[in-house]
Order: structure tokens, then sequence, then C-alpha cells
């Protein structure tokens, strides 16, 4: 079979989305091309999530999918990323459509896989566990690029399936991140984001030497000549140092805005999670960064529903949610994951009740993030234009330092640019505005 064309699709974190970008670099450095729909692709790679039931199910359905089409067409099917890692060689028994397995650990290899597909139909699994290797290139999407600087979790929280499909932490050598950084510079990227699924417990050591997060964004910011905004994710609330919270004070470079996951508001929850950190830590942290960053905006993860969550639970979590005022967050509900500490535990809420919780969790975060944009309405903000919007082409799409929303007639051209943009009204939690010219 004459295999030349690819289709990619990636599911959950940003980690899965660089590294998507580093498997698309393997092939197109090898003479492939992307497949203008995934019914026309020789290749399709399905880069997986594993942190909740609902993004297995969606894989499960794009598997569906793709079996129909393989019905009509040669096409080779490879799974890869978390789900990958957790299941392995059981995906050939529960979906024989699917060819290829490829573990989180051997994402580097795919290249070579692919150019070395046969067409007699043989299953292989790729998933050795030898260390994690950070490849060199990991895409980028207009003016805006992933790098990521650590692998994996040493934190075990306990709903969490991370640890078992990423491993432990790796951080990165800091001369690979710059040099990828200095390639991007030169690009024309405006903003990175440095990844890692617990970003600010990057640690590096090599011949007696000691680097830690804040000390490699000193070296970020060193090296960079044209990108104007650095993020970071994810943050664990408990490695938040005092020096990072000075280095965001003192260099406008890095954004004011912080992902900052505090999963619940009640201390035995937070326990039973293993989260490391009580909610009276976490609003002390809070305390420290809005005292000392002016302008700071912080969004969070909160999850319902976790097992032997009382009625007085989710009430602490409600008001810790009213005393914070987080601008945005990602709620969810607890779903067993095989493998992890609170599989074990008796989940003994009832669905309805979860559903319930989640729902008034959403209203009131929905009421709080309308309250506080409604209050920039009138300003002028400073936006990164990412591209055109898809329900008019006269208008553009951009974000704000602070990671929000904004929509403006403008020309494509202008994609790539910074903009002062006045912030007119609010549609949903988009803004609508007009460039202040």
């Amino acid at each position: 079979m004459n295999v030349n064309t690819y289709w990619i699709e990636t599911y959950g974190c940003q980690m899965n989305k660089a590294e998507s970008g580093s498997m698309e670099d393997q092939l197109d450095t090898r003479g492939w091309v992307r497949a203008e729909r995934d019914t026309d692709a020789d290749v399709v790679i399905l880069n997986t999530c594993s942190v909740r039931k609902t993004a297995e199910t969606r894989i499960w359905g794009r598997i569906g999918h793709f079996k129909h089409i393989k019905e009509t067409r040669p096409q080779t099917l490879i799974v890869t990323g978390c789900m990958a890692e957790r299941l392995k060689d059981k995906f050939f028994k529960k979906t024989p459509e699917v060819d290829i397995v490829i573990g989180n650990f051997n994402k580097h290899t795919l290249g070579d896989i692919c150019d070395s597909l046969s067409a007699n139909g043989s299953k292989h699994l790729h998933a050795d566990h030898d260390s994690y290797r950070f490849l060199k290139t990991h895409g980028m999407t207009g003016a805006k690029a992933f790098v990521p600087v650590m692998h994996g979790c040493n934190n075990y929280c306990s709903y969490c399936i991370v640890p078992y499909v990423r491993g432990p932490e790796v951080s990165r050598d800091p001369d690979e991140i710059l040099g990828e950084i200095r390639r991007l510079d030169g690009e024309g990227v405006k903003e990175i984001t440095l990844l890692g699924q617990n970003v600010n417990s990057y640690r590096y050591s090599d011949n007696g030497s000691f680097i830690d997060f804040p000390a490699l964004l000193e070296w970020v910011l060193s090296a960079v000549k044209h990108i104007e905004w650095i993020r970071f994710l994810t943050s664990h609330p408990k490695d938040i140092s005092k020096g990072l919270i000075r280095l965001i004070a003192e260099q406008p470079s890095l954004c004011r805005h912080i992902h900052l996951p505090v999963q619940h508001g009640s201390d035995r929850i937070l326990s039973l999670m293993n989260r490391g950190y009580t909610a009276s830590d976490y609003r002390e942290l809070v305390r420290e960064i809005k005292k000392n960053v002016s302008g700071i905006t912080l969004s969070t993860d909160i999850l319902i529903g976790f097992p032997g969550e009382t009625e007085d639970d989710f009430r602490a979590t409600i008001g810790f949610m009213k005393e914070i005022e987080f601008e945005d967050a990602f709620m969810y509900r607890y779903n067993r994951r095989e493998g992890t500490a609170a599989a074990t535990m008796d989940d003994n809420v009832d669905e309805s009740i979860k559903l319930k919780r989640l729902d008034e969790i959403i209203r009131l975060q929905r009421d709080i993030s309308l309250k506080k944009k409604k209050l920039k309405c009138g300003t002028t903000a400073k936006v990164l234009v990412e591209t055109v919007s898809k329900k008019n082409r006269g208008e553009l799409l951009g974000r704000t330092e602070q990671d929000e929303m904004v929509v403006f007639a403008g020309s494509p051209h202008r994609i790539g640019t910074f903009l002062n943009v006045e912030l007119l009204s609010l549609k949903g939690n988009t803004f609508w505005g007009k460039e202040n010219i």
C-alpha cells in the first residue's frame, strides 16, 4: 500500500497538543502530506486522553467512525496517548479495527513506525517504558506555540490517572528548551506557553548546577526578542513559590493569569484527594498572589461528587467559590478511573446528586464570571489576534493577557499582531469590541 497521507486528531490537554505537533513534524519531514479530510487519509492517528471517562467515550465513538471508513477503503488506524498507555494491547481485543497502539513513551517513534507500515494487516504494540524523550520541536499554531518543559507527575492525587500513564516527573534540558524557543522567536511567534503536568515543580540538575522553574523563566526571558507573552500550565498550588510570584510581578512579559486548580473547598475531601494543602493554604496563596501582582486573574478546576462528599462538603466548595471569585473554572463530576487510589473507595454519591451539584456550581461560576467581565466593559485591552471568526469572516478572534476571548471587526492581515481593543459588550463569555486606533 502506498502510504503517504495522514490525519491526526488530538484529545485532552495542551501537552497532547504539543506532542501532536511533534508527531506532525516527524511525518512532514519524511515527506508525508496532511489529508484534507479523515476519509482521504492513509494513516489516522488518534492522540487520546484518559483523564475522564467522557474523554475515552469520545474516542470509542471515533474508532467506530473509522471502522466504517475502513470498510470502504484501506486505512491504518493508530491509537496513541494516555488511553493507549492505559489499555495497551486490550485495544486489539476490544477493537480489531485498531492496527497500531503507541504508548506515551514511544511517540517519538511514530515517524519510523509509519515509514515501515505494510499492508499485511498485522497488529503492533509499541509501549516500552524507557525514559520519556522530549523532541526538539512541537509545532505551532499561528502566533502561538506550546513548549513542554517537564513531563509526568509525582503527586498521585487519588482521583488522577496521570502519574500512571505519564510516569514520574522528568525535567527537560534547559538548553533544548531555549533552542526551541529561540527558533520560535525567529519564526514570528508572539506567545509561548511552557507546559508540564506540574510545571512549577521543574527541577533540572547537571554537573552540580541546579535550575528551578523561576530560574528557567529568567533564562527564557533573557533569550526572547520578539515573543511578548509567556504563559505556563499547569500549576499545582503547593509548588508556587514566592520567588515565582515576585518574578511575575516584575516581568511584564509573564502574563497576569494563572490557572490554579483547587479541586474542592472542603479540607476533608482535599485530604482524601491527596492534594497536599488545605483550603486555608490555598486561600493564603491567593492573597499572596493578589497582593503582589496587580491585575492578576485566576482560573481553576473543581471536582464535584468525589467519594464520600457530603452536602456540607459541597456547601464548603460553594462558599469557597463565592469567596475567591475565580474568573473562570473547569468544572466536572467524579468518575472512577481504574488504577487510581480513589477507585478503591466507595463511590457513594448518587449520579443524580453529582449532576445536581455540578449544575449548581456551573450556574454560580457563570454568574461570577459574568459579573467580573461586565466590570471590564468600556475598558481597553491589549489583544493578540489569533484567527478569523468562524461565524463571520469579517471579524477577528483574539485573546487578552488574562486569556479572555474577544471578537471584533478587522482584516485577516492583522492575525498574529497585538492590537488595543475597546471591550464594548459581552455575548455569553466572549467580549465584543472594536480596535482602538
